[in-house]
């Protein structure tokens, strides 16, 4: 039985309204999720960036041997990471005095595994650089500090958190229902509770009806994304793909599993 977490995350200052987190456990090679909240609403936590990213940490770490999805670039390209992905996280992403400086500091281009899995944006992109730099300073890095791994970089061992980058687009992309449906209108409702149904349908998750409700009301799409963020998760476990041969380039830039 393994535990899944699923992380539709936010740089913004408040990010704690933005923020979702899903949590489900896989038995019999079926999810059944078991917690689906704001990052605001976690133990110790609120809205502001100071106060949900250690929230969002400890949260996360309390699940030992779990296996977590996150909706953030793990790396930039191999040409800003060099050779080494853990050294350039703690010398040139932890030091850095905030976003701008991160964005600053390296050139935006898109990396082979955002190219093959067709993510909407590049890591420093103007819209998703805040995301990436937080996601790597304030969660993976604390994280990595508790013992946990962050593939591909690092092998799956077993009893260990397993950190995974991943991208509900992606897998939405993959599953021909990359609909518009994030926005306030009846027919983006209509297109949360679609992809919702299809993809419960596609993926054998139980869930409480108030978790489907609240995916189809969020009408900004993050709660979804959460779910959707563990969806991705188990599909990397169900395929093996968290056991294949990485690539020189990809021990450097990451994978995005969808």
């Amino acid at each position: 039985m393994h535990t899944i977490l699923g992380i539709d995350f936010s740089g913004a200052a408040l990010a704690g309204r933005k923020i979702w987190v899903s949590r489900a456990t896989l038995q019999n090679d079926i999810l059944h999720f078991e917690e689906l909240k704001r990052g605001a609403d976690l133990p110790e936590s609120g809205e502001d960036r100071a106060t949900v990213f250690p929230a969002l940490v400890n949260w996360i770490a309390s699940f030992e041997g779990a296996f977590c999805g996150m909706d953030f670039p793990f790396a930039l390209s191999a040409e800003s990471v060099g050779d080494n992905w853990r050294l350039w996280l703690q010398k040139e992403v932890v030091s850095c005095a905030d976003a701008d400086a991160f964005r600053a500091a390296f050139s935006d281009v898109r990396r082979r595994c955002d190219i093959q899995a067709k993510t909407p944006l590049s890591p420093l992109n103007k819209r998703l650089y805040r995301q990436t730099f937080h996601g790597l300073r304030d969660v993976i890095w604390p994280l990595l500090q508790r013992g946990a791994l962050a593939l591909p970089f690092d092998a799956v061992s077993k009893g260990a958190l397993c950190l995974l980058e991943v991208c509900p687009a992606s897998l939405l992309k993959r599953e021909s229902l990359y609909l518009s449906y994030k926005g306030q209108s009846a027919a983006q409702k209509a297109n949360r509770a679609l992809i919702w149904d299809e993809m419960q349908k596609r993926s054998s998750f139980q869930a409480p009806s108030a978790f489907r409700e609240a995916a189809t009301d969020d009408y900004e799409g993050d709660a979804l994304d959460a779910v959707l963020a563990a969806l991705c998760t188990h599909r990397a476990l169900q395929t093996g793909a968290l056991q294949a041969r990485y690539s020189e380039i990809e021990k450097r830039e990451g994978r995005v599993y969808c």
